[in-house]
């Protein structure tokens, strides 16, 4: 399925990397990201920030990097045990296309690659006392999604998106993001 989505974007994509005529624009937007990691149970939600930075090389096609840094953790309990997931870092590289920028609501689809790495605590409480484990975790996965840039002018906007940054069968991560971009 991954395959025959991505060959209509790169037909619809190849123009714009070989155009003359449109003058390439560069970017630049910071976002609040509510993350949500599914757990079978209960979903463990941390938020993060995440710079963007891209090149837009025609009204419809941009290709962005993304990094991220967590900075507030989730834990869940059901009693003698909890477990808390702190998200590190967020990273990602994307193929951005969407409709024309320049209209006042351009909603556009992400495809991409991203990594996350998080900090997974357990704690379980028994009568002999508290047995505490840590380790870092790191997903990396293609990703994919969708969002809006809202114009408030030629040179700024407001975001909203979501974003599937890793689908595995035992670490499903998604995320909602809102932000502000700034062209130059």
């Amino acid at each position: 399925m991954k395959k025959t989505l991505l060959l209509p974007l790169l037909v619809i994509a190849a123009p714009g990397f070989a155009s003359d005529v449109y003058q390439q624009d560069g970017y630049f937007g910071v976002q609040y990201n509510m993350l949500n990691q599914e757990t079978g149970g209960d979903d463990l939600e941390p938020s993060a920030l995440q710079t963007r930075f891209g090149m837009q090389f025609n009204p419809f096609v941009a290709l962005e990097g993304r990094l991220g840094y967590g900075f507030d953790d989730d834990d869940i309990s059901d009693g003698a045990a909890t477990i808390s997931l702190d998200p590190e870092w967020l990273v990602g590289a994307y193929l951005k296309v969407g409709l024309d920028r320049s209209l006042p609501v351009a909603p556009y689809i992400l495809l991409g690659h991203s990594t996350a790495t998080a900090e997974v605590t357990t704690e379980v409480s028994t009568f002999f006392g508290t047995a505490r484990d840590t380790e870092e975790r790191t997903a990396s996965d293609p990703s994919y999604g969708a969002g809006v840039e809202v114009n408030l002018s030629e040179e700024t906007a407001l975001t909203a998106e979501w974003v599937q940054l890793d689908d595995d069968d035992d670490f499903d991560l998604t995320t909602i993001n809102i932000g502000f971009l700034q062209r130059f």
